[in-house]
């Protein structure tokens, strides 16, 4: 084996570093995942089939001794500079000068660099082949155009820490090229391809208190690990690779692989995000999920709200300032995004407050225990003070929960409610008692306590994380919430608010909702209301709706839609033209 290579000149910056990878790249959304993990063995090896990367490992490296230190570090600086943003160029600069110390002499008189430019960008072409290897064998797969996207995007990486911006090529079809080059001129298998291999059929004991006495892992899950790991290793492999590095492969392990494969593809993509995402990864989505539920909505003035417990509500304002104010309360599991095509339609003639419930959209998710009736009445309060000006009245429009919080506001702020509204909506909601009218649990008389409490023991689980892709949750949630001759739009839609609705806030309001066993009384609504019902709601049936205005003070109506729970939604200008009909006549 031949390791004089004649270290060339250091990798550089360009004069203009590139911008770093965002929440919007395709690397964001198939680089932190579990396949990393999976074909960490796989990178490494490819990595030290290269002569230069096997001298750095053979003098420098404690994947040996510190095999899991060793991945840990690795795995902090990789996500680091792809998900780290405006910190990635300072961490690709330290990945960088890790490096620098890594050179030395060969036996024959020459010299060495781990920051050789050829094998630095190889070591990058393993992580790049890699992540695309994986994640087509063991992910999600990849849809139409995110592979040449994703290696445009690996290359801003490579130049985040230094790769030449010559040494790599231009497209994902020259680098594969490229690549199939490599590994039949470059690679060679050696001592530390052999280690490495080792490594992996026997691996140590993982640092954790059940997994790490030296006994136990060796007579028991060693053999299983080792045997696991090697087929992973090899399976990612071509077979040329394979057989060079002398990875043994037969028809039994190609049969293993393609299960083992099938059921990683079926099961990974569907896991909750908690569980799929490495935590590098998962924080970084966080954070710039958090950061887009904080960015305004187009055209939106952005108010803050405290409540009286101190929550952060989110609440924006649409529409001249001295047009007639009307405020938008969504119901449960939404966001002020379920009254879009209100807003549109509205906020040209009048001053439109839509805010989100605490624990929903881009309002602050407190502890559980901050979720009870009071909670949300006081909320819807605070927004009323903090939107609506000194003097002048809005008509208020609650949706489900919403319509609920605005029932038993009236009822809790009585002098306030005849004070601060003109008139009120009611749309898609009931009075209370939830459990005993959904017509998805409806059921003889004589079960009605079955069915509040099997209602009350399946309550918790909407506090636990959701996957990030369910069909089953979103043909349910249709069948439940959306009327059947709804655009199946519309439920995907309903479903990607839910999903985005904090497990706090669905856990906690869900909770109450369950467990309201006695009515909200709307007579204590002091103004005119009018109610607008679905036909097909089986969340709050027309009949609630129904009894709703039989008990109001002043009613307007009852506007009874072709619709499901959704009426905002469903049957958009058909609400829209209640609802401006309302500002006119009660300004």
């Amino acid at each position: 084996m031949t390791h004089a290579v004649e270290s060339r000149p250091d990798p550089d910056t360009s004069p203009a570093d590139p911008p770093p990878l965002g929440s919007g790249s395709v690397a964001w959304s198939v680089f932190g995942d579990l396949t990393f993990v999976l074909g960490a063995s796989r990178r490494l090896l490819l990595d030290v089939a290269h002569p230069i990367v096997a001298t750095g490992v053979r003098e420098f490296s404690v994947f040996e001794s510190d095999p899991y230190g060793r991945a840990l570090r690795t795995l902090d600086m990789i996500m680091g500079v792809v998900y780290g943003q405006e910190e990635a160029l300072a961490t690709a600069r330290r990945l960088r000068d890790l490096h620098r110390p890594i050179k030395g002499t060969n036996s024959d008189g020459s010299r060495w660099s781990s920051l050789n430019p050829e094998a630095f960008h190889w070591v990058h072409a393993s992580l790049v082949h890699g992540v695309y290897t994986q994640q087509k064998l063991l992910g999600r797969g990849w849809r139409p155009g995110e592979v040449e996207q994703f290696y445009l995007e690996m290359r801003q990486v490579g130049r985040l820490y230094g790769v030449r911006e010559q040494d790599m090529p231009a497209d994902w079809a020259s680098f594969r090229t490229w690549f199939s080059e490599m590994t039949a001129t470059r690679l060679e298998r050696s001592d530390v391809t052999d280690r490495v291999l080792m490594v992996v059929g026997s691996p140590q004991p993982p640092p954790n208190p059940l997994l790490g006495n030296h006994f136990l892992w060796n007579h028991t899950a060693r053999p299983i690990a080792g045997r696991v790991l090697t087929l992973i290793t090899g399976g990612l492999l071509p077979a040329e690779l394979r057989e060079m590095l002398g990875v043994r492969w037969s028809r039994n392990h190609d049969l293993a692989f393609g299960t083992l494969a099938a059921v990683s593809r079926t099961v990974l993509p569907r896991l909750p995000r908690p569980i799929r995402m490495v935590p590098q990864a998962r924080r970084a989505l966080r954070r710039a999920e958090h950061d887009a539920r904080s960015r305004p909505t187009a055209g939106a003035r952005v108010v803050d709200v405290r409540s009286t417990d101190g929550t952060r509500l989110h609440a924006e304002i649409h529409g001249p300032d001295e047009a007639p104010t009307i405020v938008l309360a969504h119901g449960i599991l939404c966001s002020t995004q379920f009254w879009r095509n209100q807003i549109r339609d509205l906020r040209d003639d009048y001053r439109v407050v839509a805010y989100d419930h605490r624990g929903h959209g881009r309002s602050d998710a407190p502890r559980s225990g901050s979720y009870e009736l009071d909670h949300l009445v006081d909320d819807l309060q605070s927004v009323l003070a903090a939107t609506v000006p000194d003097g002048q009245q809005a008509v208020v429009a609650g949706h489900s929960m919403g319509g609920i919080a605005v029932m038993s506001w009236a009822q809790k702020y009585r002098t306030d409610a005849a004070a601060r509204v003109s008139a009120v909506a009611l749309v898609n909601t009931t009075p209370g008692t939830v459990v005993d009218h959904v017509r998805f649990l409806r059921g003889p008389e004589r079960t009605l306590v079955l069915r509040r409490r099997v209602a009350r023991a399946v309550a918790p689980a909407a506090r636990v994380p959701l996957p990030r892709r369910l069909p089953l949750r979103r043909h349910l949630l249709a069948h439940v919430a959306v009327g059947a001759g709804a655009d199946p739009s519309i439920g995907r839609e309903v479903d990607a608010i839910l999903a985005a609705t904090s497990a706090r806030g669905r856990g906690g309001y869900g909770a109450l909702l369950v467990n309201m066993v006695t009515d909200v009384d709307p007579s204590h609504v002091p103004v005119p209301a009018v109610v607008i019902a679905g036909r097909h709601d089986r969340i709050a049936p027309p009949a609630r709706s129904r009894a709703i205005t039989a008990r109001l003070q002043h009613p307007l109506g009852l506007h009874e839609l072709d619709s499901g729970h959704c009426g905002p939604l469903e049957r958009p200008d058909e609400v829209t033209a209640v609802l401006r009909d309302l500002l006119e006549t009660h300004r």
